[in-house]
């Protein structure tokens, strides 16, 4: 029998005076913590990391990135769909 090994990602948010808090949830795709990251519902992240087959990866960089390209691209979007309409 093949063993299950969990994937899951890791958020840590500093909140200063009141400390950290670790967010985690297997349920989370990246596609989650992008969004979470886009729209500023995760805030003040001190690192991302992703867990799988018993390996940690910090993946904070590049999450961080993913979410500002996805601002831009709905920016973007909202600005096109403005000209269009006019």
């Amino acid at each position: 029998m093949a063993r299950i090994t969990p994937d899951y990602f890791v958020v840590m948010i500093d909140y200063g005076n009141k400390g950290r808090e670790a967010v985690v949830d297997p349920e989370l795709t990246r596609a989650n913590v992008v969004e979470r990251l886009r729209s500023g519902e995760y805030q003040n992240v001190e690192f991302v990391h992703h867990i799988a087959d018993g390996l940690v990866e910090d993946v904070t960089h590049e999450m961080i990135e993913a979410a500002e390209q996805a601002a831009r691209e709905s920016e973007f979007a909202a600005i096109r769909r403005h000209r269009e309409a006019a």
